[in-house]
């Protein structure tokens, strides 16, 4: 009778958290998504392409100065392993420096301000998720979007597109104090980082392959197709990323249980099928949603109906990712990112010759499809790596 009770509790326990998080993160993500999907349309093509590369400059820059402590946060703390002001004065420190190298590259104050604000969400979300603070990780992030909307239409309309990035950054400051906190509530112990190197290291090297992964094709596509069509490009990649809102809500939850070692294989499969269903609306969808919401971008309807086979395998990887982040085997998650980056680079630079903007997104198919793959094939051979 204990154990029933103790397994429904169990349950219950979990759908909680599963569910603030999701919350926080659908209602979140429904604010960034008409926000986003307002300024594609205010903006123009052009200049939403231009806010977008400058954003991917930004996200590249705090994921360097990071040096993996999100998901290092996130495993350590639920592992009760004190190691948070640790963690943040090192990428703070760090965080200095990216800015002062972004200064003199750009000269833009907008630009520094996201890439250090970015670095303070990544630091207290990771240590909210790890400690499974969900009702807290939830205000957070609400109050960050609600922020943001306001500040960058503000400051949009007052001085022009590089208002966008200045609002976007300085919503980020509303983690500062969770910062101020975790200083005063753990001590500066080095000797936590030294015996967990390999691990930290490991988790920067696919932090930063990630963030590549995600925003080196931006990168690529500005000079090589223009800005006008890296707008529609950027408008595929912000549709999927709602198609993708689910998956990665279930990652966020999944990660601190993995790291606990608490099961949960039901809640993946369920996941994995979901998405299936997903990709189908994306196809059929996108034809319908994108002329009569977003004359202007006609490019990116076939992006988008591209861009959807990609959810599936985007959502076993990231699965994967829990399973083997939450068990500290990392070289596999390194390796993926690695085989990711490297299809992804050769199919843009290929692809793009032969078909412009679809071939782009043929590459992002491509590279997620073997990224999924090879995660397939470690699982299969060693079958304690498998979904549990």
């Amino acid at each position: 009778m204990t154990d029933s009770f103790d397994k429904i509790k169990g349950v219950f326990f979990q759908l909680k958290g599963l569910t603030a998080i999701g919350v926080a993160d659908i209602a979140g993500n429904a604010v960034s998504s008409i926000f986003w999907l307002y300024m594609a349309a205010a903006l123009g093509a052009e200049n939403y392409g231009a806010v977008s590369y400058f954003l991917a400059i930004g996200g590249i820059t705090s994921t360097i100065s990071l040096l993996g402590s999100q998901t290092t946060l996130t495993v350590y703390t639920a592992k009760n392993v004190r190691i948070e002001s640790t963690i943040y004065l090192i990428a703070i420190i760090s965080g200095i420096i990216s800015s002062i190298v972004l200064f003199f590259m750009f000269q833009s104050i907008g630009l520094i301000v996201y890439a250090f604000g970015a670095i303070i969400f990544g630091l207290v979300n990771g240590e909210l998720l790890g400690k499974r603070l969900y009702k807290n990780y939830s205000k957070y992030i609400l109050a960050q979007k609600i922020i943001m909307v306001i500040l960058a239409i503000g400051l949009y309309r007052t001085v022009g597109i590089n208002g966008v990035v200045l609002g976007i950054g300085l919503s980020f400051f509303t983690y500062v104090f969770k910062i101020y906190h975790g200083f005063r509530e753990t001590k500066i112990n080095f000797g936590l980082i030294k015996t967990r190197i390999g691990f930290i290291v490991k988790n920067y090297v696919l932090d930063l392959s990630s963030a590549l992964a995600s925003s080196l094709s931006k990168l690529l596509v500005a000079p090589i197709l223009g800005f006008a069509l890296l707008g529609n490009y950027q408008l595929g990649l912000q549709l999927l990323a709602i198609l993708l809102i689910l998956p990665s809500i279930i990652y966020k939850y999944t990660l601190p249980n993995d790291a606990s070692g608490n099961s949960t294989k039901r809640i993946k499969y369920i996941t994995i099928m979901i998405s299936a269903g997903i990709t189908v609306l994306g196809v059929l969808l996108s034809p319908i949603i994108i002329p009569a919401m977003f004359p202007k971008y006609n490019e990116a309807i076939q992006i988008i109906q591209i861009l959807s086979f990609s959810i599936v395998p985007a959502t076993i990887s990231l699965l994967y990712d829990s399973q083997f982040l939450g068990s500290e085997k990392t070289n596999f998650v390194l390796m993926g990112a690695g085989i990711h980056l490297t299809v992804l680079i050769v199919g843009i630079l290929t692809l793009s010759k032969y078909f412009s903007l679809n071939g782009v997104a043929m590459a992002y198919v491509i590279a997620t499809t073997i990224h999924t793959i090879f995660y397939l094939i470690i699982s299969r051979n060693n079958r304690a790596l498998s979904i549990r």
